[in-house]
């Protein structure tokens, strides 16, 4: 991980305060706490016991963050009912709802999934453990407590496909709307997205993360790790399979069309197209190696959850697309092509299975 620069004079107190409420100890020096960047505070120190730890503090109002932690709890709770080192996860060491607070052992060494793929060593044999894990997340007990509809993950969503609230409109960007705008004007999409979500809700529940992408695995020498389940509840696997495999293509095809911006060429419109075509073969092996992993791994999938899987990748990429535009005045034409492959996918997942390989596997 990347760190950042400590930016608060209270930096050490505030570190100091958490490990204190979670009985933790006190911080060993102020030469060894760095910050590291993320939507969330994070820190990495060593305690005066000489215990490495990773420190998250949840940003936000502070209800959600208390319900974020508790359902951080509820994933350790189904953890700990699992065959031993089913699931190889960060052990939490300390939690505080109220504060919004967990501690986690540090896991040295280890890359995100998404740095690995920055740097180039994003191999099939790597997507195809990162599949086993996810079969083993999803193979945890699923606890009836984990089943609130109030922890339902808010994208997509039914009610902003008719109307967004004053507070959200009021707090976006103008690309943003310009996002909401596409969406609610496009019918067949509208369609499609309700269609997608009513099978979601069909589908036998599993151990979901519901924020599941290359960041939330972290590879060290001793394997595979997943992290951040502040979103954990029972859900559908393709929720999860989709995320994945949605942010492998959406990488892809951002290479591919840098690819041709270094090489100082200003593509035509057919031209932007064909190189996301070369983008969606080129990440092909990887994400077939992905879904044999989980296949191989997990108990027989439901005769859907390809299809399934396929449309959520398709979200994937309309969700970067809003994602993006939260700093853009507009919209610019590469993430608007790429928001239409995901277009495609959610309206025709059948159509997609087989040209992002999540073909069945002999086992």
């Amino acid at each position: 991980m990347t760190d950042a620069t400590l930016d608060r004079p209270d930096e050490l107190t505030e570190v100091q305060t958490i490990l204190t409420r979670t009985g933790l100890g006190l911080l060993a020096g102020q030469a060894d706490l760095r910050q590291l960047p993320g939507r969330n505070r994070n820190w990495i120190c060593t305690t005066d016991t000489g215990t490495r730890v990773f420190v998250k503090k949840l940003q936000g109002p502070a209800a959600a963050s208390a319900a974020r932690v508790r359902q951080y709890l509820a994933f350790e709770k189904a953890l700990a009912k699992a065959e031993p080192a089913a699931l190889s996860a960060p052990r939490l060491l300390g939690a505080d709802p109220e504060a919004g607070v967990l501690v986690f052992t540090c896991v040295e060494g280890g890359r995100t999934g998404a740095e690995v793929w920055r740097d180039g060593g994003f191999t099939p044999e790597l997507a195809y453990s990162l599949g086993r894990t996810v079969a083993l997340l999803h193979s945890l007990p699923v606890d009836d407590l984990l089943r609130d509809p109030a922890t339902n993950p808010l994208l997509p969503s039914e009610e902003l496909l008719e109307a967004i609230p004053l507070a959200l409109f009021e707090s976006s960007s103008a690309g943003e709307l310009q996002v909401w705008a596409l969406l609610q004007n496009d019918t067949e999409l509208a369609v499609a997205l309700r269609r997608l979500l009513g099978r979601e809700r069909e589908a036998e529940p599993v151990a979901a993360h519901c924020d599941l992408r290359l960041d939330q695995f972290l590879v060290g020498d001793d394997g595979v790790h997943l992290t951040d389940f502040e979103e954990f509840r029972a859900g559908d696997a393709a929720r999860d399979l989709g995320g994945v495999v949605g942010d492998l293509l959406y990488r892809a095809l951002l290479e591919a069309a840098a690819a041709a911006r270094e090489s100082g060429e200003s593509p035509s419109r057919a031209r932007m197209v064909a190189l996301l075509a070369e983008g969606i073969r080129g990440v092909r092996p990887l994400t077939t190696a992905f879904w044999n992993g989980y296949l191989d791994t997990a108990v027989p999938a439901d005769g859907r959850l390809a299809e399934r899987t396929t449309a959520f990748t398709g979200w994937h990429l309309l969700d970067r697309l809003l994602a993006g535009a939260r700093s853009a005045p507009r919209l610019a034409a590469l993430p608007r092509a790429m928001a239409g492959i995901g277009r495609k996918a959610l309206l025709t997942p059948d159509a997609f299975v087989a040209t992002l390989g999540l073909t069945e596997v002999t086992r």
